[in-house]
């Protein structure tokens, strides 16, 4: 027989709403049933369903209007990302994670970016990788301009949901690949977004995630090769 899992109930009331929320297709400026009717429906106590929207409340999900309730404020695929940022407090030991999820997003991001770039498109890529090459030896900036420039890629692809999620990736990645990056590593890197930038640039959509495959892959196993 398997052991019976003990529930964290602040934290299924939490889910339990969130669901509500994301099933019910809510959307911004609905009001939520009130506490009492929350605290029925679940079963919990009246403290528990406050603590629940209080954590809503944090994340930007809802807000609370005095006296009158609590509403709406974000929901969509932002949300599903947003969520996503407790899971990407990056640092050394998961920073191998990270770029394996990256490697999952980015090869099909460059994939539509090439395919999909306008000329100002390319225009923008072209200045944020020149940004990248003059701060190639000034390795906090250099990381800063680099996931950039791998945003901006995300952005050029025109796909909501690899943009979020490379949003979280910029935000949440800066003091990670702080502790990895060096003089080889920013060079390596900068010669991949070489190859990247031409690809996007002739539109060629499998070469671009073809490179930005090579791209991932290099930096993951040099994250092995350090843990060894």
């Amino acid at each position: 027989m398997e052991q019976i899992k003990k529930v964290n109930v602040r934290e299924a009331s939490f889910k339990a709403i969130l669901n509500m929320i994301m099933q019910n297709n809510m959307s911004p400026g609905e009001k939520l049933p009130s506490e009492n009717e929350l605290k029925d429906t679940l079963g919990v106590s009246r403290h528990t369903v406050r603590d629940a929207l209080n954590n809503l409340n944090m994340l930007g999900i809802i807000e609370t209007k005095q006296g009158d309730g609590n509403y709406i404020k974000a929901v969509g695929v932002g949300l599903y990302m947003d969520l996503l940022i407790p899971y990407l407090i990056v640092n050394s030991r998961n920073l191998s994670t990270v770029m394996e999820f990256r490697h999952g997003i980015e090869t099909v991001a460059a994939k539509y970016a090439a395919e999909r770039a306008t000329d100002d498109d390319i225009d923008r890529l072209i200045e944020i990788y020149k940004r990248c090459e003059a701060a190639k030896n000034d390795y906090d900036h250099y990381i800063e301009i680099d996931l950039e420039f791998h945003y901006a890629i995300a952005e050029i692809s025109r796909n909501e949901m690899l943009i979020q999620s490379m949003f979280v990736v910029k935000n949440y990645c800066h003091e990670a690949l702080a502790h990895f990056i060096n003089e080889k590593r920013s060079s390596i890197s900068f010669s991949f977004h070489t190859q990247i930038i031409e690809a996007i640039k002739n539109h060629e959509g499998d070469l671009a995630s073809k490179c930005m495959d090579a791209h991932m892959v290099n930096i993951i196993n040099t994250l092995k090769e350090d843990n060894r």
